[in-house]
Order: structure tokens, then sequence, then C-alpha cells
């Protein structure tokens, strides 16, 4: 059974790895947007992914039907896990610059709107202890 848990994870792996490849190779090679490239190589990996699922779910199924959940829970956590990574990688890597301006920018907006509502919280709450 570690065996098949080391295929399961190793196949998830290999995904990534094939789609983070492809990524870098089209982006630097074609003339096809990132967000096209990073929808390409996510369907890539969802349907890697499925083909790991499905081969898992023919071979502990009929062993045991614990063993199938746990690899279903683990799969998941994997897929969340590397669409998130392979998302901040390719952002990092090609649109580093954007990437850290808008979260900057995000960051000063929601730093101000929250400064707003604190001021506007305390004044409230000054207005409510004199009444």
């Amino acid at each position: 059974m570690i065996l098949a848990y080391s295929l399961y994870t190793v196949s998830f792996a290999g995904a990534f790895l094939v789609s983070y490849y492809y990524i870098n190779y089209a982006t630097e090679h074609a003339l096809i947007r990132l967000y096209a490239n990073i929808i390409v190589a996510s369907v890539m990996q969802l349907s890697i992914y499925s083909l790991s699922v499905f081969g898992w779910l023919l071979y502990t199924f009929q062993e045991k039907e614990a063993h199938f959940y746990i690899g279903l829970q683990l799969g998941f956590w994997l897929v969340l896990i590397s669409q998130l990574g392979l998302i901040g990688l390719a952002l990092y890597k090609f649109k580093k610059a954007e990437t850290i301006q808008l979260a900057q920018n995000a960051w000063r907006t929601s730093k101000e709107k929250f400064l707003k509502i604190h001021k506007n919280i305390r004044s409230f709450s000054k207005a409510q202890t004199k009444n």
C-alpha cells in the first residue's frame, strides 16, 4: 500500500512539473498571453489528476474503502496546493512587477479603508460616551 501511495503522490508531482514546464515553454516561445497559458496548464494538470484519481479508485476501492477516501482527500489537498503554487509561480516569474504593484495597491487601499473605518468607529464611540 505504501508503493500505491507513493505512486499516487508522484503522479501529482509529475502533473505539476509538466504544467509548469508547459507554462515556461509557451510563455517564452509562443505569442499566447500568460493568462491563457495558465488556464491551459491548469486544465492539463486537472486532467492528469483525474486520471490519477481514477487509477486510485480502481486500485483501492476493491481492497479497502477507507484507503480510497483517504487518497481522495490527499488528492484534493494536493490539487489545491499545486494549482495555487502553479498560478503563484507563474505570476511571480513572468509578471513580477505587475503582481507586486497590484499587491501594494491592494494593501494601501485596504489600509486606508481600515483607518477610515477605525476613525469613524472611534468618533462614534466617543459620541456615544458623551450622550
